[in-house]
């Protein structure tokens, strides 16, 4: 879409005080180049009467300047627009220089450019009407080709004005809906946190209140403990949130898989870790959010028994068993594998029978494509 077409001049932001200063700006300057011109014209007369006309039709012209965006009232154009042609075929007439009726030139050149006007055949028309006096009063072919010249000129102004102005347009729209998809990207991010958070505590205290409920009868020792740790797990999530919701709250690879490790083991699910979080990782927090999505998706979607975390020096492996044949698509995790292509990673899904596993693995280095997106 071109700047002329995009700008349907519509008022909806005129309360965006960058988008108010262009206006202002844009409209004053043309309001002084067109009175430059008419004040120029007029200053060669040596016609008082022509002078006179000059500057009084050159006003109604600057006045009609003041509309150049949605084009001027009916009645101020069509008196800017007959004045000025009057005046042009005197100065035609008279065989004066074509430049003393620039006025007319400007003022047809504001409507042709205004909508509904916009199209070429209007812009042919105001030609032909500034030429025809010329033809009328016997001018000669340069005198015709400088009054061409001078149409031309003026509407190539007033179009490239409207060209600069749709560029703005098209900055300042780039620039909101920058604004507007960072502020989604900042929800979507909270909202995964916050599913994250509640969705993992939640479900292991389902599982717990379950058991206390089976063991209310038979063991009522050990479904006190299931309800208090239940209890516990829903006061951690309860305090995770609230420092999720004040921006305290830090991801880190040791911090996810610690977490990890306590909601398996709260789940009655056996669970092995091997190797060393390393520290420093680039891709600490990506490995950290591999760990807890991997983790939300056992609890959630399989049964599980026992849980193999292998840790290297840049890479995360996790394999769960209980894998049920319903499971759906993962789409936490799909999202993460293009995070993790981006900064020049890796991170692949395979399933085995029931066996599920999930690899994730970094590189020493950020390659050059990610640190220009980055």
């Amino acid at each position: 879409m071109t700047p002329e077409i995009q700008g349907e001049w519509s008022d909806n932001d005129a309360d965006v005080p960058a988008l108010a200063r262009m206006r202002t700006y844009t409209t004053w300057t043309m309001i002084f180049v067109v009175a430059g011109y008419v004040f120029l014209v007029a200053g060669g007369s040596h016609s008082p009467w022509i002078l006179a006309a000059t500057l009084g039709v050159g006003a109604l012209v600057c006045w009609q300047c003041r509309y150049w965006e949605h084009g001027a009232p009916r009645a101020l154009t069509a008196v800017a627009v007959v004045a000025s042609y009057a005046l042009f075929c005197v100065v035609v007439g008279a065989h004066i220089s074509p430049i003393c009726g620039v006025a007319f030139a400007l003022s047809i050149g504001l409507v042709v450019t205004t909508p509904p006007f916009t199209q070429w055949p209007w812009t042919l028309l105001a030609v032909a009407l500034a030429v025809l006096p010329a033809l009328g009063f016997g001018a000669d072919r340069g005198y015709v080709a400088g009054v061409v010249a001078m149409m031309a000129g003026s509407v190539a102004l007033f179009r490239g004005n409207r060209f600069g102005f749709g560029l703005f347009l098209e900055v300042n729209q780039a620039r909101q809906a920058t604004a507007e998809l960072a502020v989604i990207r900042e929800r979507y991010r909270f909202a995964a946190d916050l599913h994250d958070i509640q969705g993992q505590a939640l479900h292991v205290s389902r599982l717990k209140l379950r058991l206390a409920d089976k063991l209310l009868d038979d063991d009522p020792a050990q479904a006190r403990t299931q309800v208090r740790e239940a209890e516990q797990l829903i006061a951690d999530a309860i305090a995770e949130t609230r420092r999720l919701a004040y921006g305290q709250r830090t991801l880190t690879f040791a911090g996810e898989l610690a977490n990890s490790e306590s909601l398996i083991r709260a789940a009655g699910i056996t669970v092995t870790i091997d190797g060393t979080v390393p520290l420093g990782h680039r891709l600490d927090e990506l490995f950290g959010l591999v760990v807890r999505e991997a983790t939300t998706n056992l609890l959630r979607h399989a049964h599980a028994e026992h849980v193999a975390v292998a840790v290297g020096a840049d890479s995360v492996q996790i394999v769960n068993d209980g894998v049920t044949e319903g499971t759906r698509a993962l789409s936490g995790l799909a999202r993460l594998g293009e995070r993790f292509a981006a900064a020049g990673g890796t991170l692949t899904t395979s399933r085995d029978g029931q066996t599920f596993t999930t690899s994730a693995r970094g590189t020493a280095e950020v390659p050059a494509a990610s640190q220009a997106r980055t």
